[in-house]
């Protein structure tokens, strides 16, 4: 009995130990280390608070249309007004070359997806200042602030989406197929890689321009202007981006012209410089020109534009341009969300 009542210390540890139960998942701690240097998206904590990504992205859709007189007009009011400009402008001014589609209907297949892609970059752009509460006060996974622009963005694309859909059925019904512009196929399927693609580079660019835009106060005031460069400098919205088919006429007619000069210059017996020089200076220009084109295929929305109309309206995609915009999408979405983990750490106190 009484060896029964010793105080033996390990023994009564162990007895404890052996009492308590074993800590639950809800009485176990989360530990918050800062980050410190580049790091790549953190794809499993964006999966654990989807649900508050759904919610940023609703109320970013209800403020936006909140007390507003047109409503989700807003979504195709401004591509139709777009349209209606570039129709008089490059359709009917300058007659641009459109792959044989009716304008309207060329443009306005670029302009539903370059105007997702513009407002998605320009509020996320601006997210974090609008929404500094959230950012300072609790702590929530920061990236899912500007993605959830760019997912509202999403929303006014759908919407206008439809609308570009009525058109196509509009033009196929009072028109024939051959100048319709459509051809119904298999390949439209193609457009929902290709928009998958643009979201890419909308939430790439917009976290890098959330980012720089709480780092940097002035990026507040160019990412309008920057926006409006970069619609210009996207000449698969306005104008047709392939090369033109070879035609059987104008090598006869080069042909005719090289026969003609070499009779003149045997009868002259020498050419005249001047010719000889006005044709230098029209090669150099035509090749700075060519330089320019070039620069502007650079821009890896030109690619995924001029697919998706291609996609869309049932026409051979770019495929050399496609796979360009491709690689510089997942550079640039890789490079903008580390950047964005780059800042983060400062966001709370500089915000």
């Amino acid at each position: 009995m009484s060896d029964m009542l010793m105080d033996d210390a390990e023994t009564n540890v162990t007895r404890v130990e052996s009492v308590l139960p074993n800590p639950t998942r809800a009485d176990r701690g989360t530990t918050i280390r800062p980050r410190s240097g580049w790091a790549f998206i953190n794809v499993g904590e964006l999966w654990r608070y989807r649900e508050l990504l759904f919610f940023l992205t609703w109320r970013d859709v209800k403020i936006r249309y909140k007390q507003s007189l047109l409503g989700i007009a807003w979504a195709v009011i401004q591509p139709t007004l777009y349209m209606v400009v570039f129709t008089i402008v490059f359709g009917k001014m300058a007659k641009v070359p459109t792959d044989g589609i009716p304008y309207p209907l060329f443009s306005f297949s670029a302009l539903i997806l370059w105007n997702f892609y513009a407002v998605g970059i320009a509020q996320a752009g601006n997210s974090l200042l609008m929404s500094s509460p959230l950012v300072t006060k609790v702590y929530v996974p920061r990236l899912t602030i500007p993605f959830a622009s760019v997912g509202s963005a999403l929303f006014d694309f759908f919407v206008s989406f439809s609308v570009l859909l009525l058109v196509m059925v509009f033009y196929v019904n009072v028109s024939t197929i051959d100048t319709s512009g459509v051809d119904v196929g298999p390949i439209m399927f193609m457009v929902l890689p290709i928009l998958f693609l643009t979201i890419l580079l909308a939430l790439g660019v917009g976290t890098m321009l959330a980012a720089l835009n709480v780092a940097y106060r002035d990026f507040k005031h160019t990412i309008p202007f920057l926006v409006q460069l970069w619609m210009f400098s996207t000449p698969a919205i306005y104008m047709s981006i392939n090369e033109p088919a070879a035609d059987a006429s104008p090598p006869a007619a080069v042909q005719q012209d090289e026969s003609m000069a070499k009779a003149y210059g045997q009868s002259q017996g020498k050419t005249s410089e001047n010719q000889v020089k006005g044709a230098t200076d029209s090669s150099e220009e035509l090749g700075i020109w060519g330089y320019v084109k070039k620069a502007l295929q650079l821009n890896p929305m030109n690619g995924l534009i001029a697919s998706f109309r291609a996609a869309l309206l049932g026409h051979a995609l770019p495929w050399r341009e496609l796979g360009y915009s491709t690689l510089m999408v997942i550079l640039g979405f890789i490079f903008g969300c580390m950047y964005f983990y780059r800042l983060e750490p400062k966001f709370a106190d500089i915000i």
